[in-house]
């Protein structure tokens, strides 16, 4: 227990760190919209850097956001499939889900940042992104949304048929999301269901049918699972903006439990825990499965939402930023501890 809560403080010290560094740095530009640090977008042709920033290169960190459910799926899928797939074919897969992934968040992003520009306008974190601050017209950002779906749904080609119908509902979920921060308080909640949708493609590539007898109950449980993850991350992250949110209009789990956030989230926690020891059950994994992915989630996300302070921004985007590597982690390392396993006997 000493450890755990050695752990836990150091964590806290390094984020604390970090908003101490990121309070001295904005000080005094409360009101200036500051654009991206360029790093790897100094190479990149002037024209082609505001579409870049549309996909979010400068910020690879939200790339988890979209990759790690598909991870997850596919480390699920391997460990159930009646015969577990060689480690080429699931790096292979995993290749494909990165490159997907990326494009897909572009996709996403573009079409938000075209939806949300007026809000953008009045939120002082994305008032510099491209559209927001007029270095990206609508027109051009919505030929730009259309050039990365037909990429993404290209990269569908290499993958089973049946994957290319989640397509649809998974396109339809992200078009819808900017326009549910409108008209409920829980746009965590959609944004939840596109983002563990990924988790059916995955069981799909290795031909394992997610809506089968046998295997929906224990599926939907991690898909379930994923969603609250998301839900938890995204509410705290969200508490970043919540007083530009508030003056702005824009509706959010954040603006809506303001002061209830924590016990909010650590009772999704609990769920996400729960739900993930019930797929392990009726899945019939093994202990390494449950070593990681349950007691690793659960201890994951008991640091995140303890040791977050949500009334301190740089705090929020620390935490949102590592508490994909620490709970996604604990997620696959129980996963493909489980598939690991059975290659070592088949």
């Amino acid at each position: 227990m000493q450890n755990s809560n050695s752990l836990v403080q150091t964590m806290s010290r390094t984020a604390t760190k970090a908003k101490q560094a990121s309070g001295q740095a904005d000080a005094g530009n409360a009101d200036q919209p500051l654009l991206p640090k360029q790093g790897l977008m100094d190479l990149l042709p002037s024209t082609w850097v505001p579409y870049a920033e549309l996909m979010r290169i400068n910020k690879p960190a939200g790339l988890c956001a979209f990759f790690f459910p598909y991870i997850i799926g596919t480390c699920y899928a391997a460990s159930v499939a009646d015969s577990p797939p060689s480690l080429a074919h699931f790096f292979s897969l995993c290749t494909l889900f990165i490159a997907q992934s990326l494009v897909l968040r572009g996709a996403a992003c573009t079409w938000n940042d075209n939806v949300d520009q007026e809000y953008d306008r009045k939120v002082a974190r994305c008032r510099s992104r491209p559209i927001a601050r007029g270095a990206v017209t609508s027109a051009q950002a919505n030929v730009f949304t259309a050039i990365l779906t037909a990429v993404w749904l290209s990269l569908f080609a290499f993958l089973p048929l049946e994957c290319f119908y989640h397509a649809f509902a998974v396109a339809a979920l992200f078009a819808f999301y900017p326009f549910a921060k409108r008209i409920t308080y829980y746009p965590q909640l959609v944004l939840g269901f596109p983002f563990a949708w990924a988790i059916f493609i995955s069981c799909a590539a290795l031909h394992i049918d997610p809506f089968g007898q046998q295997a929906l109950v224990p599926i939907m449980g991690i898909f379930a699972a994923n969603i609250l993850w998301t839900m938890i991350y995204d509410t705290i992250y969200a508490h970043q903006d919540i007083k530009d949110d508030v003056k702005a209009g824009v509706k959010s789990m954040a603006v809506r439990f303001a002061e209830s956030t924590k016990p909010l989230v650590s009772i999704f926690a609990v769920m996400q825990t729960m739900l993930l020891l019930m797929t392990g059950l009726l899945a019939n994994l093994s202990s390494i499965y449950y070593v990681g992915a349950c007691g690793g989630t659960g201890f994951a996300l008991a640091c995140m939402i303890s040791s977050v302070d949500l009334q301190v921004p740089a705090s929020c985007a620390w935490w949102f930023h590592r508490g994909f590597w620490l709970v996604g982690g604990c997620m696959v390392a129980g996963l493909f501890g489980h598939y690991c396993s059975r290659l070592a006997y088949t």
